[in-house]
């Protein structure tokens, strides 16, 4: 990540030590977001969503370590390194910061040169972090939700969708003769149908619909408020895009098409996402055996 990618939140309530960390920061080209008491630090945190907090201990309205014990109510799964500064050497002090969850505990005044090297190493270890969350969350080929991932999205939109009684559809999405291609043109070539087919889903729907990648040429797509109607003209937009263009692959060009089983429910009646995948399977299931290229679709409401 470049360091203009990179924002740093600095609060201090003491101007010459807040606009000197700046400085410092700005001169290695991080964008710096600056904060003059706890209040503000916590309501620019909410605000800019920064990669890394470097906190005065004491500030006015809120201290460094009450700002700290509020935004990490914030993190979620996220990895955000935290410095503290202070003017205290005590060890029950550092312990008390590092205990609080910082990562690391820098005395005042501050030298430069030992502020960038902390700096550079815990964003080295962010990015680590993040790089392992994104392999174990997304899948490699595609760029879409990994199975694990996908369905605990998935529930968390069916139980919104059960509980406000708004409509919600999910299709469940297969290659047709995928294997033919993996036999007769090479694994290779599968993989590239695999990238080019996902990068089709994620073209033709909305930024709130959640995809992923179930298994091999399968694919799993929950569109939230979205019925029966709507579920199918995303079937029939999907189908169209999946078909206009050949896979190119090597000196072969590869033309795709894929069976659909799509559930559409609207009710307030309690169903788990391991009946709808169900559901939808089945669907699946009589979409291949009308020999593919085609969808079937179930409806559960009241």
């Amino acid at each position: 990540m470049k360091t203009g990618d990179i924002r740093i939140l600095v609060a201090d309530d003491e101007p010459s030590i807040l606009n000197g960390v700046k400085a410092i920061l700005m001169s290695e080209g991080y964008s710096v977001i600056t904060a003059r008491d706890g209040k503000e630090a916590l309501e620019l945190f909410k605000k800019e969503s920064p990669d890394m907090v470097i906190l005065d201990v004491k500030m006015p309205h809120l201290t460094g370590l009450e700002v700290l014990d509020r935004i990490k109510k914030y993190f979620g799964e996220r990895y955000i390194p935290v410095i503290f500064l202070t003017v205290s050497i005590k060890i029950d002090d550092k312990l008390r910061a590092l205990h609080s969850g910082a990562v690391d505990y820098l005395a005042k005044p501050l030298s430069p040169q030992e502020l960038l090297a902390r700096i550079k190493n815990f964003l080295e270890i962010k990015e680590r972090h993040d790089n392992l969350k994104k392999a174990a969350t997304y899948d490699w080929m595609t760029g879409m939700l990994n199975k694990e991932h996908f369905i605990n999205k998935a529930k968390e939109e069916l139980e919104k969708a059960i509980r406000n009684k708004t409509p919600l559809s999910l299709l469940f999405i297969d290659i047709d003769h995928f294997k033919d291609i993996n036999d007769n043109i090479g694994h290779m070539a599968g993989d590239a149908v695999i990238a080019g087919f996902a990068e089709r889903i994620k073209k033709s729907i909305r930024k709130i619909d959640v995809m992923g990648r179930f298994g091999g040429d399968e694919f799993m797509l929950m569109l939230p408020q979205k019925g029966k109607k709507d579920a199918l003209t995303v079937a029939e937009r999907l189908n169209k895009n999946i078909k206009r263009k050949s896979v190119i692959f090597e000196k072969n060009k590869i033309n795709i098409a894929s069976s659909m089983g799509i559930v559409s429910i609207k009710t307030n009646q309690p169903i788990d996402m391991d009946s709808l995948i169900k559901l939808a399977d089945e669907a699946l299931y009589e979409a291949k055996a009308k020999g593919g290229s085609c969808f079937v679709i179930k409806t559960i409401q009241d």
